[in-house]
């Protein structure tokens, strides 16, 4: 299946592809329509009272006859245009129907695992009924709807065939080329039977582009046929997925009560089992004869302990398996054998710095939310000895867990890298404007911003908050407010020097504050630049000749990966404190 929705521009292939998307973004205009009207009018007006009068006077035999010739060639356009869209139309019901095929699959597969649930939950019995939506199957032993489907008896064979072979490029040609000779052979005498104003090609013209009207609108009859069955269907392949979710949503919330019942007991004893042996851990941490992180006294026995300190350490176990999810892991119930086999994880020295910090600053954010006057400092204010000592309680969970009959498990799926909390707020303004900045550029390259590139650059953020490898750029992209920063009449030059210094400001603070994080934010800078570039065809005459990538958008492409490179000079302006690149937040002039 695609991975990307069908236009009307997939069509468009070859140089009779080309000619025929040129004419029709050409023809296909107001330009056109206005061009049409002032020829008109002037010929008219310069006919009855100016120096045209001689040549073709009222009724404008000259001007009827060219009227007749274009017309006779737009309804060529017109055809080939109808041809095309009906073969886009086509290919996107066969991508609608496979989609829905795959969703279809997804969702049996989903009712098949909650199955599973229900025969674990309920012991055999099934917690709901369950029955797919009829239309499921039906859609599975009907095709995709085409044109052709609508094409039935020797009346709409003849159509198929009219429209097949009018609406092509070869017919364009010999419409254009049979009135080119006919006039030709009129002005050189091998013809005297139709002299100016070629009456008879007029009278032809006319009789032809009856039948074209005729054959465009059996086409146009056609397509609306098809695309009432291609609206059906996709009604219906919603109304299914509806009914399918609105099953599965009515089978988990019978499942949350069988697991709400279940749990609550359990909860209540893994948590102060869990409470009472990190206490424990703390507890027994060696700490050199100092005082905890923070400069806290050391700690009394679980049950020596007020009430309001066991609920708190109780919420602390809860968030245990939380903090966990942010290195990459997860705690789980180990049976015997597994516990006796598996080997107890080790966290390295970055896993537990970011552990040790999470705790801690979740006990600082306890102090301000209970107005609490505590000694705790933030994190950074902590010295070198207290954070290590932090640290080094962490390092012990493993073990705490596996002394009450939990495993760790390593997901693979651990927070890569620097990320949103490594920067400041002024910071992480410069990075998701260097972002934009490098499509904008791009695209202003050729002038005016291109709605269909900007379209491009907001599309691959949002896919790359999602899908991006990298921590880094995943949080840039999905906090990415989209704006621009242009106003009204903002041209390349307007733009270029406070975009490239944004680019090199934040390449610079991305140098020094996650130097690892470099090569795929420059590497992004450039796959958001090639994405704008990409976006369109643009140059040519009429749309004929132009190409995805201009020499312009080239150049821009390549200020953008010299601004990207990193510079000695700006990293040490960077690093002085206070310091707030220019252009970091503010809009781009005009």
């Amino acid at each position: 299946m695609s991975r990307q929705p069908v236009t009307v521009a997939d069509e468009r292939v070859g140089v009779n592809g080309a000619i025929a998307a040129a004419l029709t973004r050409g023809v296909g205009s107001m330009p056109a329509l206005y061009l049409a009207l002032i020829v008109s009018g002037g010929w008219m007006a310069l006919a009855t009272w100016g120096p045209l009068h001689r040549v073709d006077p009222y009724p404008f035999g000259f001007l009827l006859f060219l009227n007749n010739v274009v017309q006779l060639v737009l309804c060529a356009v017109i055809l080939v245009g109808q041809r095309v869209l009906g073969v886009a139309a086509d290919r996107r019901a066969v991508q609608t129907y496979e989609s829905a095929e795959a969703i279809f699959a997804r969702v049996a597969d989903l009712q098949a695992h909650l199955d599973r649930h229900d025969r674990a939950l309920g012991r055999g019995v099934s917690l709901l009924e369950s029955s797919p939506h009829p239309w499921i199957h039906k859609h599975r032993v009907q095709p995709a709807p085409q044109a052709i489907d609508h094409v039935v008896g020797l009346n709409g064979r003849i159509a198929a065939w009219l429209t097949q072979r009018l609406g092509s490029m070869g017919a364009f040609y010999f419409a254009v080329g049979t009135q080119m000779v006919w006039i030709g052979m009129a002005e050189s005498g091998l013809q005297r039977f139709d002299p100016y104003p070629f009456a008879f090609m007029t009278f032809l013209s006319t009789f032809a582009q009856l039948i074209f009207m005729i054959v465009i609108m059996v086409g146009q009859k056609v397509l609306g046929l098809a695309a009432d069955r291609r609206s059906e269907q996709t009604f219906l392949d919603a109304e299914a997925i509806l009914h399918e979710c609105r099953r599965m949503k009515e089978r988990l919330v019978v499942q949350d009560r069988i697991i709400d019942s279940l749990t609550n007991y359990t909860s209540a004893q893994v948590t102060e089992h869990l409470a009472q042996a990190l206490h424990h851990s703390r507890t027994q941490t060696p700490t050199d004869g100092h005082e905890e992180p923070g400069g806290r006294p050391p700690l009394r026995a679980w049950n020596e302990l007020p009430e309001e300190l066991r609920h708190a350490g109780r919420h602390r176990a809860r968030q245990v398996g939380e903090r966990l999810t942010a290195i990459g892991c997860l705690m789980f119930p180990a049976s015997g054998t597994e516990q006796d086999s598996a080997p107890i994880v080790t966290f390295d020295d970055r896993e537990s710095l970011v552990l040790a910090r999470l705790e801690y600053e979740h006990q600082l954010h306890g102090q301000h939310c209970n107005d609490q006057q505590g000694d705790l400092v933030p994190w950074d204010e902590l010295s070198d000895q207290e954070r290590a000592q932090a640290v080094e309680a962490v390092r012990y969970l493993p073990s705490v867990l596996a002394d009450i009959g939990f495993q760790i498990l390593r997901t693979g799926t651990s927070i890569d890298g620097a990320g949103e909390s490594d920067f400041t707020a002024e910071e992480w303004a410069l990075l998701q404007r260097a972002l934009m900045a490098s499509g904008v550029l791009v695209s202003l390259a050729e002038g005016d911003v291109d709605p269909e590139e900007i379209d491009a650059l907001v599309h691959l953020l949002r896919e790359a908050g999602f899908t991006y490898p990298r921590r880094l750029i995943r949080e840039l992209a999905a906090t990415s407010t989209f704006d621009t920063g242009l106003k009204a009449g903002t041209k390349y030059a307007d733009y270029e020097a406070p975009a490239l210094h944004a680019i090199r400001s934040a390449t610079a603070v991305i140098a020094r504050t996650a130097p690892a994080e470099l090569a795929d934010f420059r590497a992004f800078l450039m796959e958001i630049a090639a994405a704008v570039a990409d976006a369109n065809n643009e140059g040519g005459f009429f749309g004929f000749g132009a190409r995805p990538r201009t020499p312009h958008e080239a150049a821009a492409m390549e200020a953008v990966a010299k601004a990207a490179q990193p510079d000695r000079s700006s990293q040490s302006s960077q690093s002085r404190p206070g310091f707030t690149p220019a252009f970091a937040l503010g809009e781009f002039p005009s």
